[in-house]
């Protein structure tokens, strides 16, 4: 799925509203979309690649922005290809959010393939029943 249209799409996640789609959510870092209510966030990275580098910047970004006041979760949306999948993504970012995990308020990430999670444009609500089926916890 295309950067623009996943951008479109009405993200889900309880009463969370769409904070940004692309800008600058601190200084240097532009998730693809943040919902937002009080100093609680999720964030999303629509990932098209299959570079590991990139999706390890993206947890050590999330990691960052989410400490002090914020906390949150982050959702990485993933085009499946033969060397990446949702397990593979999971497998390689768990041993990195052990790591950090006392420096941030990052409380769960989760990878999912963007044809599981916006079949027909209609994206699954995180954390619901279809999407917790859907998606790979990282642990």
């Amino acid at each position: 799925m295309k950067d623009a249209l996943f951008k479109k799409l009405d993200h889900k996640y309880l009463d969370y509203k769409t904070f940004t789609t692309g800008q600058e959510l601190a200084k240097g870092y532009k998730p693809d979309v943040v919902l937002k209510r009080e100093s609680k966030y999720v964030i999303f990275e629509s990932e098209h690649g299959s570079s590991r580098k990139h999706f390890l910047g993206g947890l050590i970004k999330a990691a960052k922005f989410l400490s002090g006041k914020n906390s949150g979760i982050l959702v990485f949306v993933i085009l499946i290809k033969d060397n990446t999948n949702e397990s593979q993504i999971s497998n390689h970012l768990g041993q990195y959010l052990k790591w950090i995990k006392s420096l941030t308020n990052l409380e769960e990430i989760y990878v999912i393939s963007d044809a599981k999670y916006s079949p027909g444009q209609n994206p699954l609500e995180v954390c619901g029943i279809e999407f917790l089926k859907a998606a790979k916890r990282v642990d």
